[in-house]
């Protein structure tokens, strides 16, 4: 830069040629280019010193010629680094200070051609210096817009990762802990009866092979989901739903747990998420009743309304009993207490004041679609 001012010193604007500068132009140029070494450091103040040292150097009988580089990389650094405000201002004042002290102490018409290339020099310094840091911002904006973007992305592909690992774990839970609890329920039975009871013990084990079979079914189908989706296969076994509670229940009483199911309200159009909820609702908390509560009867209501279906599964048992082999680890409420909300319903889960344990769900039905009974929405492979 210093260079450069040397260099201006030398050049005649008006006969458009290089002419021998004075001693005062060198000192001046050589000034200019130290002083602009300070622009990024404080360039208000380096645009100061500079306008002031220009007006000195015409007021000593020099041209605006070789001020011009210093004040123009001055203020085009002004207007990368700054708003346009400010560049524009310091723009005006340096051209103002420059074409009066032209006017005070150089001869020539106001509008003269040397006047008026120094305005236009300045103005176009800032213009570009404002238009590079506009530019320089924009792509700067969509940059960060595509990484904002980009983890948008990413955070969204992570909670449905999260979101499909929970419906799993809970269908996981639902399956096994079903099962098992029953086959353990009707092997204890087993043991009892079947040296006496030949008959009896072959209808346990029958049982025991048909609910280990469908659980099994149920298990292949949730596995399969985690398959590639070339690998992935269509279920054999219809989807669980309301539709199934008579072979629920009944692999309960074979279970040793009687249950007695009450309907009320006319049955209609289930959702098939709701359909699905209810169902496994019910088979979560009577599996819980075999396990935790040490009695053998639990009911379940099942209430249609016209927008909503009630789900109670509650039983009498002992205030204050504990199963011998310690409490659960409660996944199976936290998952009725999720699958509930993840139909926008509601749920209840509490113990009785006076023993035994209570169940209460309530979810929302679309009003959309024709009648049809309970259970049907699902049944499909």
């Amino acid at each position: 830069m210093i260079v450069i001012s040397v260099l201006s010193a030398f050049l005649d604007p008006v006969a458009a040629s290089f002419r021998r500068p004075g001693a005062l132009s060198v000192t001046f140029a050589l000034a200019y280019g130290v002083i602009l070494l300070l622009r990024r450091r404080a360039p208000i103040t380096t645009i100061a010193v500079l306008s002031a040292l220009a007006f000195v150097y015409q007021a000593c009988g020099g041209t605006p010629t070789p001020t011009l580089p210093a004040l123009m990389v001055s203020l085009y650094g002004l207007g990368l680094r700054t708003g346009r405000q400010p560049a524009l201002i310091a723009a005006a004042l340096v051209a103002t200070g420059t074409v009066t002290a032209a006017m005070l102490y150089q001869p020539g018409p106001v509008l003269g051609p040397e006047r008026v290339g120094a305005v236009a020099w300045i103005g176009l310094a800032t213009a570009v210096g404002d238009a590079v840091r506009s530019r320089r911002a924009y792509v700067r904006a969509l940059e960060e817009r595509a990484e904002r973007a980009e983890r948008t992305r990413e955070e969204e592909a992570a909670q449905r990762v999260a979101a499909e690992r929970m419906r799993i774990a809970r269908e996981l839970h639902d399956v096994v802990a079903h099962e098992l609890t029953l086959i353990n329920a009707q092997a204890g039975i087993g043991v009892h009866v079947g040296r006496n009871d030949p008959a009896q013990m072959a209808d346990l084990l029958t049982a025991i092979r048909d609910g280990s079979k469908g659980a099994l079914g149920e298990l292949r189908a949730i596995v399969g989901l985690l398959a590639q989706p070339e690998e992935a296969a269509a279920p054999l076994e219809p989807t669980p739903g309301l539709g199934r509670l008579d072979d629920l229940v009944l692999s309960f009483e074979r279970a040793g747990l009687t249950v007695e199911v009450v309907r009320q309200g006319e049955e209609c159009f289930i959702p098939s998420a709701v359909d699905v909820t209810g169902y496994r609702i019910i088979q979560e908390a009577l599996t819980n009743v075999r396990k935790h509560a040490g009695v053998d009867t639990a009911r379940v209501g099942i209430d249609f309304r016209h927008d909503s279906l009630s789900i109670t599964v509650d039983n009498d048992g002992l205030a204050g009993w504990r199963p011998p082999n310690g409490g659960g680890t409660g996944r199976g409420l936290i998952g009725i207490r999720e699958r509930v909300a993840a139909v926008g319903g509601t749920a209840e889960i509490a113990t009785r004041p006076q023993g035994g344990f209570l169940v209460v769900a309530r979810l929302p039905l679309s009003r959309n679609g024709a009648a049809q009974p309970a259970g049907k929405a699902d049944d499909r492979p």
